[in-house]
């Protein structure tokens, strides 16, 4: 007898709340968010919410900026303008304390005159920087619709390049040719819904007859693309996305020995490259074997592209990593390569040069040593020798945001500050450890006034993520510490294996089958708050979004006794079915597949949705979504907190209209959302 497929919702008895628009699911929703708001807007909801805003409104906010050509670009969002106005100026005047913006495209203009809720999206600039394409959400979708802008009269381009609604990507290769790839049907989309065919398409064509140069299969995750157009260094690389870490690159180049020819790169399917220049870059995410020599997992080697194209494979090594040291990602420069690294989650920015038969590294001047630095790129995509200046952004819990420029030599050129939006005074910031179960030591960072001079537990939220390589780094809790920090209350934020604060590594060891350790580790350092005194499991709530919202769900499923209250942010939490749901066939590298039944034996013991048992004592939980994420179905939130309620158990939802996985839309939705979150909390931990 065949086992029933976990996957097809045969025994799913709230399988009516997966329909997004249905009429039964939807009268449910708005049930659910009425209770939801008789219970948590009372005053002190409507004062946190409008201070909020206030924040998110602010005009003194740092507008960050992207150059293109000779100008700075910045999309902006305010009380007056919603969901914002694209506009640019120059550098001479965005270093004013009040720049002079030319406005280029409102959206909320836009959305009067066609009656429709868009979202900007992003806009690429054409070779000559005259035109745009621009690209429009619905209400935050990852869906998008593109459009060609005239840049010199602000206007949409008549009969110019269109790209009807669909998750699309797309990029010029010239003045009058684009290369797409978009999910318009089902021949052209993957089953985890992405684009399956790259296309090119000439101006002044029909859509439907621009050309294939690139497919994948459809059960592959997806068809990517990467067009550089440096002068002398004009290529295009493709990336088949065998599932969310493997990948066959190939690379097709306009000039030199290989011109015109798409060759595919004799390289690990893990692995992370770039070549904007001469130059390839490998960072394998597990040890290489090449050439004689072996690159270790996490490092960053390079060697001659033509070179390795013809054969050669004497790489050199340009980084490698430590227990300890990590490298984030990297920036190719006329000055050498930029290094951003973690040196126990703590930011290092480096220059390295080749010197002799080496590289050498030298630490970027005039840093802090507690925070989090990112760089990117400023300008240059139009120099054969690539660009000179980088753009330098700086945060900290307690430390506002702070951009500079910086020439390859020399100081730090400052250019903007975010304005302080707490009172920090006597906010401290800790690094502490917890040990896992199998003796792992998992660091985690404690934020809050005067740590080490009270001796009360006090109320504390740990956020988390675990997943997907990404790094939980310091960064500036403008909300949270005007809501939450102010009051003498705490934050802890866990850098938990599954994520990558300390390389590839970090992560394999919580995927697939040992996705539940990213679970213990987080138990580990709320075992470790409350051991500690710092809090108690009734002062104690745990918070994640997205992946961490699978997190927090296994939290309240599997260690329940550890926590007074779960905050449940756009989650996956019903395993059985995520591969069904939107994206999530394209994250199984990640989780497993259920419908594989060897691991659905491990995927049940992490899926919240199926772990809800009755008579447990589970703290009370707070679930959110959203009706337009078309990344984290809002199934797994509706259905998780329909089945807890009908088993009796504390369980408040909120879904937003607006506002797709990240809900940064509209400020109006992130300050609502926000305030409700910390509105539950004071209502469970704090009292």
């Amino acid at each position: 007898m065949t086992a029933p497929n976990p996957a097809d919702g045969h025994n799913d008895p709230l399988l009516w709340l997966e329909e997004i628009e249905g009429d039964k699911a939807v009268a449910w929703v708005e049930a659910q968010n009425a209770r939801t708001d008789g219970f948590l807007c009372d005053d002190a909801y409507k004062h946190d919410y409008e201070a909020v805003l206030m924040i998110l409104n602010a005009d003194d906010r740092i507008p960050f900026v992207g150059k293109s050509g000779d100008y700075l670009y910045n999309f902006w969002k305010d009380a007056a303008h919603p969901r914002g106005l694209w506009r640019r100026t120059v550098l001479e005047s965005y270093k004013l304390d009040k720049p002079e913006w030319d406005v280029l495209l409102d959206i909320d203009a836009l959305n009067k005159a066609e009656g429709i809720s868009w979202a900007f999206s992003g806009a690429a600039r054409s070779p000559d920087k005259t035109r745009a394409l621009i690209s429009l959400s619905f209400n935050g979708t990852d869906a998008i619709e593109v459009r060609e802008f005239d840049i010199p009269s602000k206007s949409f381009v008549a009969d110019g390049f269109f790209i009807p609604k669909a998750k699309t990507q797309v990029s010029w290769l010239d003045q009058d040719t684009l290369l797409f790839g978009s999910a318009q049907n089902p021949g052209d989309t993957t089953e985890a819904g992405y684009a399956r065919v790259v296309r090119k398409w000439k101006r002044g064509t029909p859509l439907a007859s621009a050309e294939s140069v690139f497919e994948v299969e459809k059960q592959d995750v997806a068809a990517w693309f990467g067009v550089d157009r440096r002068p002398t260094h004009e290529r295009v690389t493709y990336w088949r996305a065998l599932d969310f870490t493997r990948s066959h690159i190939s690379v097709e180049q306009k000039n030199g020995p290989h011109a015109g020819q798409r060759v595919r790169l004799d390289l690990p399917e893990e692995v992370s490259i770039s070549g904007d220049a001469d130059d390839l870059l490998v960072s394998p995410k597990q040890d290489w074997t090449v050439g004689g020599m072996v690159i270790p997992s996490g490092a960053l080697a390079v060697i001659n592209l033509d070179r390795f194209l013809e054969g050669a494979r004497d790489f050199e090594i340009i980084f490698t990593p430590t227990p300890t040291r990590a490298l984030e990602s990297w920036l190719e420069t006329r000055h050498g390569v930029v290094l951003q690294i973690l040196d126990n989650v703590r930011a290092r920015i480096m220059l390295t040069k080749r010197d002799g038969d080496g590289w050498i590294e030298t630490p970027v001047p005039g840093l802090p040593d507690n925070a989090s630095i990112s760089v990117a790129a400023f300008g240059g995509e139009d120099d054969p020798d690539l660009g000179k200046d980088m753009l330098l952004t700086v945060t900290g819990f307690d430390r506002p945001t702070t951009t500079a420029l910086w020439h390859g030599a020399g100081d730090l050129e400052p250019l903007k500050s975010s304005p302080r939006s707490f009172d920090s005074t006597g906010i401290e910031v800790k690094q502490c450890y917890a040990v896992a179960a199998d003796g792992t030591k998992i660091p985690y960072f404690l934020i809050g006034k005067n740590l080490a001079s009270s001796d009360a537990p006090r109320p504390t939220i740990l956020y988390g993520y675990g997943g997907f390589e990404v790094s939980l780094t310091p960064s500036y809790m403008g909300i949270t510490g005007k809501l939450w920090l102010e009051q003498g209350n705490l934050y802890a934020l866990a850098n938990i294996r599954g994520g990558g604060e300390f390389g590839p590594g970090w992560h394999l060891a919580s995927r697939k089958a040992t996705k539940h350790v990213a679970h213990d580790d987080f138990a580990s350092v709320a075992r470790d708050l409350a051991v500690s005194g710092v809090t108690t499991a009734a002062k104690l709530a745990c918070h994640g979004g997205s992946n961490g919202g699978l997190l927090v769900g296994n939290m309240l499923t599997r260690y329940p006794e550890l926590f007074g209250a779960i905050w449940c942010s756009v989650p996956l939490l019903d395993m059985a079915r995520y591969t069904k749901l939107l994206a999530g066939q394209s994250w199984i590298a990640e989780y497993g597949d259920p419908e594989i039944s060897d691991e659905w034996a491990f995927i049940q013991k992490f899926s919240p949705y199926h772990l809800i048992a009755p008579g447990k004592i589970y703290p009370p939980i707070f679930i959110t979504t959203n009706r337009t994420d078309d990344r984290v179905h809002p199934g797994h939130a509706r259905k998780m907190a329909a089945k807890l309620e009908e088993l009796g158990y504390p369980v408040w939802f909120n879904e937003t209209v607006a506002g797709g996985h990240s809900g940064a839309v509209d400020n109006t939705k992130q300050a609502q959302s926000q305030a409700l979150g910390f509105a539950f909390l004071r209502r469970t931990i704090c009292r």
